[in-house]
């Protein structure tokens, strides 16, 4: 029984500690200021911990957030946040945004708000000596991101009987052609998941602004697959009228990365240079896919405008173009068509075999490597991206030397020029 009694003590000893501490330590929401409304002839407290009350009338009451744009500070409570809100800027003014008629200064605050989080922009510095030959001409690349250590990108190609299906499918009722449905089958069966997803950003965008927003979520991971699509989502909604993004985005959390891209985007506008890879340099190209396969086959799709062969002449190497040629000209297989016995791009690989042969002897490990990819990727079932990784290794690996094996190799695979 005492024991018992004991306990009870303690425990009520306990409680009675830890409420006293509580409230001696415990702070009410302090007022941060006033937001004064003068278009609607009401002002109202902002409190610590977000709550904002009306001046004479404490039953009109609600929370504050950070603005999920980064283009204000803070969103204040409103009916419709996606058609009327109302915000507190970086400049301490109480902004009104409507989806019809834009933004307007209503009032003022005494609060001070934090810096502006919105990235400066400055545009970046291109080497204009390295870059990738399109059919534009030369396009330079952005200085951090060059790597001259491994200028070689990967090879499209595919065989003779995926070349057949996509020619019989391409083929309408009436015998003819459809170039452009055959030219996006190829692309599609010649190059990998992530450069058929470039490809695409390219040809299903109408502007710089929503190429680059897709490309950034092609490149990048997770987040930015999330947050490029919340942007492309306000894009379609308000195109280049930022101004209304606050509401697009009201639903959204807080997250640095979706206004550094908005940010970034926005102001590249007031450049006029929108494009994915000044994008890429704003954002941090150390968050995107910017190795140089990826840098060829970005700047060939961009500079292709969603067409399938010159997209392909670009980025598949330059016998590509040559043997996508045939495939219009002659037809697909056999003797003399494209992807058949005399598939120009077989020829440069084994040319280049026979190089490496001559040069390392039949016994060497890269030559044996070679020769057993090439095999692979004419006679395997379909294109191997495997194999096309062995392929660019090695060029990189071997085609620095200005020797026959360097000149071979530069016939056939794409590569960053300098």
């Amino acid at each position: 029984m005492k024991t018992r009694l004991l306990k009870s003590l303690k425990l009520f000893l306990s409680f009675f500690l830890f409420v006293t501490f509580a409230n001696l330590y415990s702070q009410p929401p302090a007022p941060l200021g006033r937001i004064y409304d003068q278009a609607h002839q009401q002002s109202f407290v902002l409190y610590s911990d977000g709550m904002m009350v009306q001046d004479g009338n404490p039953m009109n009451k609600g929370m504050a957030y950070r603005d999920p744009s980064g283009m204000m500070y803070l969103r204040l409570p409103a009916a419709n946040p996606y058609q009327k809100a109302f915000f507190l800027d970086y400049n301490r003014n109480v902004i009104e945004i409507d989806y019809i008629m834009g933004a307007r200064i209503i009032g003022y605050s005494d609060i001070q708000p934090p810096p502006n989080p919105m990235v400066n922009y400055t545009p970046p510095q291109y080497n204009p000596n390295v870059g990738i030959q399109t059919a534009n001409g030369f396009e330079p690349l952005p200085n951090q991101i060059i790597d001259i250590n491994n200028p070689y990108g990967d090879l499209m190609i595919t065989n003779e009987q995926t070349a057949k299906n996509c020619y019989d499918q391409s083929v309408g009722f009436n015998g003819t052609l459809d170039r452009q449905k055959f030219g996006d089958c190829m692309v599609e069966n010649m190059a990998g998941k992530k450069e058929n997803e470039i490809y695409n950003c390219v040809k299903n965008a109408s502007t710089p602004e929503e190429q680059a927003l897709c490309l950034v979520g092609t490149m990048g991971g997770a987040n930015e697959r999330r947050i490029s699509a919340s942007l492309l989502k306000c894009y379609k909604q308000y195109g280049t009228d930022y101004s209304k993004y606050p509401l697009c985005l009201a639903g959204e959390s807080s997250d640095p990365e979706l206004q550094k891209l908005l940010s970034c985007v926005q102001q590249q506008g007031s450049y006029g240079q929108v494009s994915f890879m000044n994008t890429a340099m704003c954002y941090g190209a150390s968050k995107l896919n910017m190795n140089t396969e990826a840098q060829i086959v970005v700047q060939c799709a961009v500079t292709s405008g969603g067409q399938p062969y010159v997209f392909a002449g670009c980025a598949g190497g330059q016998l590509m173009a040559r043997e996508l040629d045939k495939c219009l000209t002659i037809g697909v297989g056999g003797d003399s068509g494209c992807f058949g016995k005399n598939n120009d791009i077989i020829k440069g690989l084994n040319k280049i075999g026979s190089e490496l042969q001559n040069q390392f002897g039949p016994n060497n490990d890269i030559v044996k490597t070679w020769n057993t990819t090439v095999h692979d990727i004419q006679y395997g079932p379909g294109n191997n991206h495997e194999a096309v990784k062995v392929i660019r290794n090695i060029g990189n690996e071997v085609g620095k030397a200005g020797n026959n094996i360097s000149k071979e190799i530069k016939k056939v695979l794409p590569k960053i020029k300098w």
